[in-house]
């Protein structure tokens, strides 16, 4: 209870446009926020972490102290604890999250995978279409409704393999 969760993500098209989107959530799924933002042309990496950024300014201006951060990129994840290398590029945007990362409120960072993200993915797909600046979302698009309702009873979203 008085935890909000954040899935975030970013991507890059084919044809170089990238984007980041998320969602912030209550304990019970509840839809709190959303976001999607047109990033420029970059990296998927620098996307991701552009997700990570906006996703806890986001929360930080709803005023949320208890934060539950879901990434599905491992290297972003690691790189946010510490554990991975800050690839020169990012290093400004790397520097700006742990900043807010260690402000007053607990933030758990956590991978998660992307099966368990659709949500922001289809935020992020919007981002990337996008001519410009930061989207906000205060009640749920009607094309993500039923992601979020998937998501609330924990319907699985499984991933095929080639072997």
């Amino acid at each position: 209870m008085g935890w909000v969760k954040i899935n975030t993500d970013g991507a890059r098209k084919e044809d170089g446009r990238a984007g980041c989107g998320g969602i912030l959530r209550g304990s019970e799924g509840e839809w709190h926020g959303g976001f999607s933002k047109y990033v420029r042309m970059c990296s998927a990496y620098v996307a991701e972490l552009c997700g990570v950024y906006e996703g806890l300014q986001y929360a930080r201006r709803l005023w949320f102290i208890l934060v539950e951060l879901n990434v599905d990129s491992l290297v972003v994840a690691k790189t946010l604890l510490d554990e991975g290398d800050v690839r020169p590029i990012s290093r400004n945007l790397v520097q700006k999250i742990r900043r807010l990362l260690q402000m007053a409120w607990e933030v758990k960072v956590q991978h998660s995978y992307r099966e368990a993200n659709t949500c922001a993915d289809a935020l992020t797909n919007i981002g990337c279409s996008m001519g410009s600046t930061l989207m906000i979302y205060e009640s749920c698009q009607t094309q993500l409704r039923h992601l979020l309702v998937a998501d609330q009873m924990g319907v699985p979203h499984p991933r095929m393999v080639n072997l």
